[in-house]
């Protein structure tokens, strides 16, 4: 399960590259290198290939986040720059859900023939899940409703949290909460 984590707030000291350096003065800001520091930890995870988060990715997903680019403090002095580390961050969390997706639905078909095959008779396919024992129904239940705890235990929804990106008015609001996705 992943921690929801406050980032630390420090002094602008002149020193080290920061958020709020982007579009405001104020003393108060997010480290912009906490941000690339965990960017880089979360893309090497998935890069590399003895990973255990690689080698629960589908074939295609590995391929993908081969691809992944690498980001630097530079990117928050540049809204365009920052448009494209918030899309790349989207496109690991599509790819994520994807493959958590291809898994469950792997798991859902794998039981829901092997219950079916129980039945006298031929074997009808597609499965149709009404015609499956309630039992059955039940544990395939249980088993999406816990993929739909753990995947929002992950906080990598491709989709809320990117509306809320896009609503921010302001360049830095928009870097803090890419920040607290990260």
């Amino acid at each position: 399960k992943v921690k929801v984590r406050n980032l630390p707030r420090e002094l602008n000291s002149g020193k080290s590259h920061t958020i709020g350096e982007a579009n405001s003065g104020e003393n108060s800001c997010l480290t912009s290198e906490q941000v690339i520091g965990d960017y880089q930890k979360v893309r090497s995870i998935y890069i590399n290939s003895q990973s255990l988060a690689s080698n629960e990715l589908p074939k295609f997903a590995r391929k993908a986040v081969q691809t992944l680019p690498m980001f630097d403090v530079d990117v928050f002095r540049d809204e365009a720059a920052f448009w494209k580390l918030a899309e790349t961050w989207q496109m690991l969390c599509n790819t994520i859900r994807q493959s958590k997706r291809t898994g469950l639905q792997s798991i859902v078909n794998e039981l829901s023939v092997a219950a079916a095959m129980q039945v006298k008779g031929p074997l009808e396919l597609p499965v149709k899940r009404k015609s499956l024992p309630p039992n059955v129904r039940r544990q395939l239940e249980d088993i999406e409703q816990r993929a739909i705890a753990d995947f929002v235990d992950l906080g990598m929804d491709p989709v809320l949290d990117f509306q809320e990106i896009l609503s921010l008015r302001r360049h830095r609001h928009r870097v803090e909460k890419l920040a607290r996705m990260i």
